[in-house]
């Protein structure tokens, strides 16, 4: 719906800015590019032209493919071997997104891994109910947290827990969100 409403914008806009030009201009200039679907730049935290930097995508640390994120191809194989070959296909595919990440964000996607094993097991069980849960957030409101996600995982511990508790960010969740960001981001190692 927002970027619907985005591109109804700069079609607007670009509508308003012909109508103003001077009509006598033998030349136009080419009409604006179309907005597409997903802004263009690289994924995975890349800074597009001063956006935000972000961290790489939320993952879930309790998953098959984290605990073989470590392990070489061979032993990755020996473990894939005895699942069903949907599980493997998706698990490879995941295995493939990580093996082509940056080494600073594998660093942080193993880091995440190490902080979700040293939570108790209560604290385990939580996560797992709020990751489960950010997949049922409807689109738009999924993409607003996990984009919080993204750049409060690039901010040390201590300033994390200030930006979480700033009223600016508290006005933009409803207190499920924001449960779900604080109980999500323990396990977001601070920037190395």
């Amino acid at each position: 719906m927002t970027r619907s409403l985005y591109a109804i914008g700069l079609l607007v806009l670009a509508a308003a800015g012909g109508i103003c030009a001077d009509q006598n201009k033998a030349a136009k200039a080419p009409p604006p590019p179309k907005p597409s679907a997903r802004p263009a730049g690289p994924r995975g935290g890349g800074n597009r032209g001063g956006a935000p930097k972000m961290g790489p995508r939320p993952t879930n640390p309790a998953n098959l493919a984290a605990r073989l994120y470590q392990l070489s191809p061979g032993e990755r194989e020996e473990v894939l071997e005895k699942l069903p070959p949907a599980q493997q296909q998706a698990i490879r595919n995941h295995l493939k997104w990580f093996d082509n990440l940056p080494q600073a964000q594998q660093r942080a996607v193993l880091g995440r891994a190490q902080r979700f094993a040293a939570l108790s097991p209560a604290g385990r069980a939580e996560f797992q109910r709020q990751f489960r849960a950010l997949g049922q957030l409807p689109p738009e409101r999924r993409q607003m947290v996990v984009q919080a996600l993204r750049r409060l995982q690039l901010l040390p511990d201590a300033d994390r827990v200030v930006r979480l508790n700033s009223p600016a960010f508290k006005n933009r969740f409803t207190p499920e969100e924001l449960h779900m960001i604080d109980t999500l981001s323990e396990v977001m190692p601070p920037p190395m």
